[in-house]
Parts: C-alpha cells; structure tokens; sequence
C-alpha cells in the first residue's frame, strides 16, 4: 500500500507492548500467589565483570546446566543500559520532569492525607486491614496533588518503595503506557540493596534484556515479585518493622498503544481489538496478584477518577482486598480551597501594593469557593488567570471589553453565571472554560491551536513538538502567543529551548476532556477533523518556509510523519486544501529535498525520496481513482518537473495509473539519481 515503505523505515515500539489475549492478566483474573516463581532459564553468553557507579562485585547466577548453582559475573554498566532504556524516569514522583506537578498547599488536604498515611503506617494492627487503597473522585478534586504530597512524605519517612504517575497529557510518552510500568517499579526497588538489586540487574542482563519482550505478568513475576518475595521470607522481621507503600497515581490515564491504522504491515491483517480498559484491569490485577500474596512487604496505593472498568474492579476482584477512599465533602474541600485563595490573593495583594482585606473582599471569595465545586483544579484555573501571564498580548491588541489587569479579570470570573445544579459538579468549571476561551482575541484560532497540539503522531504515539506546529501552523509572527498566550492558566506558554522537542502540555486533563465533548465545549467545539483540515491549509500556506527551518533541525522525522498523515485527509473536504496547494511554492521545496538527497552533508537527506513521494500522495487527495483533478495535475507536474531536471527518474503516466488500479503507492517507482537508485516499493 501507499505507505509501506514509509512504515519500514519509522521505527514502532508496539511491538514490546504485545500481550496474548488469553493471558489472565489481560482478563482481570488473579491467583493467589505464596512463593517465588521459578521462570524459564535464560543463558547468559560472553557476560563480563563490570562496574556501575559504586562496585557491587559480582552477582550469583543460578540455574546453572547439571542442577548446580556457579557464579557467574555480570556486567552492571550493560544491565543498568538495558533497564534504562525501558524505565520512564518522568513517571517517578520526584523527577524533573513533575517538578511543577501539583502539590498539597501546607494546611490544606490534611484530614486525607492523615487518613492515607494511617493507613500506610497501620501496618497489620487493624483488625481487618486492606492491603491496597484506591483514592479516587471526580476530574478537579486533587487527587495527584494528594499523592504526590504522599509521596514526599513517605519518601521523608523512609517508607517509599516506589511510584508511577501517569499522564495522558503531559510529560514523555512512557508516562501514558504500559510498556514502562514493570521496569521503573523494578528500578526503584533496587534501591532496596541485596538480593533484590542482584535479581534485577541479573535478569536486565540476560540475553541482551530479552526480559523486557515478555509480557506484563512475566515481567512483573520475574523483577518484582521474586525478588521481593524472597526477601520478605529471608528478612521477615525487618520487613514488618519498616511498612512500606508502592503509589500509582493516574491509573486512568494509561492509554493503549494503538498501530498506525493505516499502516500496510497490518492492512488486512485480524488484530484483536485491545482497548486502554484492557491495560488498566491488567495492571490492576497484577498489583492485586502481590497484594494477595501474605508475603508481600507492601502495600499499594492507587489513584484514579472513578471510570467504570476501574470502579467495577474494585467492586468484584479487588473488593477484599481495597479499602476506598473517595474524595468528597466529607474531606471539606472548600475549607481547604478558602486557604488557597487566601494564600494566592495575599500574594497577588503584596505585588500589586494594595492590603489583602481591600481586594479582593469577602463577598468574591465566596463566590469562587462555592463555583469550585470542591474542585481544586477550578480554584488553581482561577487564580492562573486573573495572576495573568507575560505572554499575554498587549491591551492595544485585544478588544477594548477584554479585561487586562488582574481586578478586570477577577471581574470577569465573578460575572459568568454561578455555579449550577449540585448534580453536574463540572458545569462551573465547563464554564470557566468557556469563559477563558471567549476572553482570547481571537477564540476560533486559539481553539484551532490547542485542536492542532492534540494529533497524534501515530509512530511515536505522541503528539506533534512545539517546534513542528510553530512551523506549520505560525501564517505570521508571534501567532503562536497572539493564540495561545491568553491560554496561560490553561497551558505554560514560555517554552524553553530545551522542551521544543516535546508537545505542548496542558495543566489539567479535565481541558482536553472539554474540548472534546461538544455537549461541554457548546458552540466552541472543533472535532478533530476539522483541525486537521485546518492543519493542512496552514501547512502549505506556511510551505515556503519550511525549507529553511528544516535544514536547522537535527530530526526530520516528525515533518515526514505529519506530511504522511496529511495523505489522509477526508475527500469530502481536500477542497477547501486546494487554493492554500495552488498557491505555494512547490518547486522550491521539492528542489530543496532534491538537493538534500545528493548533497546529505548539508542535512539528513534519508527521508527525501519519501518525503517528496508522500507530498506527490497528497496532491492526489481528493481525486477520482482514474480521473485526477486539474489542480492535482498541475501541482503534481511543478514537482516531477524539478526532479527531471535534477535527474531524477520519472514514472510514465502508465505505470502510475496501472499502481492507481492496483491500489499501490502511485509513485513507487521513482528513482533517485546515481548508482544507489532507492525504490520506493
């Protein structure tokens, strides 16, 4: 098909993430479990003795042929690579990449977290413990600020085993699937020292990590498990003298890793349908799977909004074992959202010069408290924006009835309606949303963005970097924060140098949530394939500049992929793509990767023969299967043209049409010049 040559050379990381369907891990079934495991021995050929950090001298390998133990050295620099490179560091509660993640003010929460660390440090003198928790609530209510506090905390007490926070939304991309999770948790528990470090890096080593290609439940059995198990019975008294808690934040969040649909390596093929609930009951039944087991050290900690899979789990397998914690009024969230205004505004009082019991008065304060709902997110929204942000455009910019100081804005919160029924706790916040959207100079574009910044690319299972849209999507100067800087409660809009790489993220899920949900959204609502419409009239609108931002870029990867996407865009609407297509300079930019192609020192000049066939795929959009349009002959002989010129070798009418009937790659058989001609099939 169109793009099999394209999906040869991209890599895909869905392969590791594979777990067979019968497998009762995938069906939310769990065994009772009362010892180590004893997996398939696995050789360890040409292993060295090495060092990693601080030496550990040699580790113990059993199983050897002949029924006898020998000991066999390992190479830890090698062991630690192959774990490295299958752990998400971002995941971890206090990595660099969550140092903004929301945290407990100090005072606020104080009854939950009293309750959590009760129970973490109960330990078994409860008459019916529960070995695992689930905190759970509604979008808003502070759950992962929660746990991260907790996190700290326990990590200040010394009872830390390890955490995962998940994200769908912000972050690496190891933070939103499962592929990840065994190996950080295994990661950390090294830290444990003896046995458990041994067992780690004994198995990361073995057949160049080939334990990482299992599935989840082996993977879980094998590195944490065992180890763990093993040296709970050997070390039994310390173990109980020292509670410790694994905390899972977000589990919700863990989205399935699905394949490029329109990839040629899976066309035709029977792929059983595997959805993000399917992930999220495995990890949970393995988590319940140690749990279970009266041997295991731990207990597990774990939080998420309360979605039916997860909330049935708990309900049915997991019921003996969890003790639920849902974040309600019980909590008395508005006494705790009462001390974070109070905080925020006192602050906001000291840089304007102005006594915090003049503004911004009693009466506002309670307005705020009672539309939050108990939400913190609503609360922490709120003040983002009436602080502002340096990015927002200037007043002469913005219409005269938008506000612009932080009591014009305060202003503009307290005049939408107030909060609604108790029954729909998300109507203020909806409505806070729409507000913040509405107060943007120009609504239509900034939603248009924020659409943009959610395409997937399909190859890395992530969205777009910030500095592909910036190139596709920027027609002018400083479009980007003339959309997006009146965003900045929603999204951090000041993008360091060093995060151009990555996507945009946003503070909150429960934004993208709105905006995808037209009953929430109302008039507001962009559907995806709008936006991506929308993105492919910006791409070639903006197409004569491409060529000189590209030649900077170290990865053109992103580029080629989203061009590959542009092929396809609905027929139905590549009219509307036709007068930006007309319009550009095709030439230049197919002579520019034409160049790149024979000359790569100038750039990676890899991917031109597919770049340049992927954009001939996409002037065909839209036309009849044997009928093409007068637009697409045109664009499509602006770029042959160039290419003939350069050397290239062209395909005759007849061979593309006969690969149009086959329903092939119109233009596999274009060659490049020189002995080394590539072919494209």
């Amino acid at each position: 098909m169109s793009n099999a040559r394209l999906d040869g050379d991209l890599p895909h990381r869905d392969a590791q993430e594979a777990s067979p369907s019968n497998h009762p891990a995938a069906h939310g079934t769990h065994h009772h479990y009362h010892g180590p495991v004893n997996l398939t021995h696995y050789d360890v050929a040409h292993a060295t003795n090495g060092v990693f950090g601080d030496n550990h001298g040699n580790i113990d390998q059993h199983g050897a042929p002949g029924g006898q133990s020998e000991r066999k050295p390992v190479d830890e620099a090698r062991a630690m690579r192959y774990l490295m490179q299958n752990v998400a560091a971002g995941a971890i509660h206090d990595s660099n990449e969550r140092c903004d993640a929301p945290k407990c003010m100090e005072a606020t929460r104080v009854a939950v977290q009293e309750d959590i660390l009760s129970w973490i440090e109960g330990g078994d003198q409860e008459a019916e413990s529960k070995r695992v928790m689930w905190v759970t609530g509604p979008a808003g209510t502070g759950k992962t600020a929660v746990l991260g506090t907790i996190a700290d905390t326990c990590k200040e007490k010394g009872i830390l085993a390890a955490t995962f926070f998940f994200s769908a939304f912000s972050g690496s991309v190891d933070r939103r699937r499962k592929r990840c999770f065994v190996p950080t948790l295994a990661f950390q528990l090294m830290e444990l020292g003896g046995e458990t470090r041994e067992h780690v890096l004994r198995l990361a080593a073995r057949d160049q990590g080939i334990i990482f290609t299992k599935n989840l439940k082996e993977q879980f059995i094998a590195m944490v498990l065992n180890p763990l198990l093993s040296g709970a019975q050997e070390h039994d008294s310390c173990a109980k003298a020292a509670p410790r808690v694994i905390i899972i934040d977000g589990l919700d969040e863990c989205n399935i890793a699905q394949n490029d649909p329109t990839s040629s390596a899976h066309a035709g093929a029977q792929v059983p349908i595997r959805r993000k609930e399917d992930d999220q009951r495995e990890i949970l039944s393995l988590l319940l799977l140690a749990a279970s087991n009266p041997s295991f050290p731990f207990r597990i900690l774990i939080a998420s909004r309360p979605e039916v899979t997860i909330r049935d789990f708990f309900a049915t397998d997991g019921k003996i074992w969890t003790r639920e914690l849902f974040l309600d009024n019980k909590y008395h969230p508005d006494a705790d959202i009462a001390l974070f205004y109070d905080a925020k505004f006192s602050v906001m009082c000291r840089h304007l010069g102005i006594r915090p019991e003049e503004w911004p008065g009693k009466d506002a304060k309670l307005i705020l408290i009672r539309n939050a709902s108990g939400q913190f997110i609503y609360a922490a929204t709120v003040v983002r924006y009436i602080e502002g942000s340096p990015s927002l455009p200037s007043p002469q910019s913005q219409s005269s009835n938008q506000p612009s100081t932080p009591h014009q804005r305060l202003q503009h919160i307290l005049g939408q309606q107030r909060a609604g029924s108790p029954h729909n706790p998300l109507e203020a916040l909806d409505a806070l949303y729409r507000l913040l959207l509405d107060a943007c100079p120009d609504p239509e574009l900034s939603i248009k963005w924020v659409g943009a910044a959610q395409i997937e690319d399909p190859d890395k299972l992530d969205h777009f970097p910030v500095w592909l849209l910036r190139l596709v999507l920027e027609a002018s100067p400083g479009e980007e924060q003339y959309a997006l800087g009146p965003l900045s409660s929603l999204l951090p809009t000041q993008i360091s140098e060093e995060n151009l790489g990555k996507p945009y993220s946003f503070y909150h899920k429960s934004f993208l949530d709105f905006i995808t949900d037209p009953t929430r959204c109302g008039s507001r609502f962009l559907a995806e394939t709008e936006a991506f419409i929308w993105v492919a009239q910006r791409f070639f609108e903006t197409l004569d500049k491409h060529i000189e931002s590209l030649i900077r870029q170290s990865d053109q990867l992103p580029y080629l992929v989203l061009l590959r996407r542009l092929s396809g865009l609905p027929k139905s609407s590549f009219q509307t793509v036709v007068p930006y297509i007309l319009s550009s300079d095709l030439q230049r930019w197919a002579a520019a990767w034409a160049e790149w192609h024979q000359n790569p020192g100038m750039n990676d000049g890899q991917f031109s023969p597919e770049a340049i066939s992927w954009m001939l795929d996409v002037l065909h959009r839209g036309c009849l299967r044997y009928l093409c349009r007068s637009s697409c002959r045109l664009s499509t002989k602006k770029v042959t043209g160039v290419l003939k010129a350069k050397g290239w070798k062209i395909p005759k009418f007849t061979q593309v049409l006969k690969r149009e009937w086959k329903g092939d790659f119109r233009y596999a058989d274009l060659r490049t010049p020189g002995k080394n001609q590539r072919n494209l099939d």
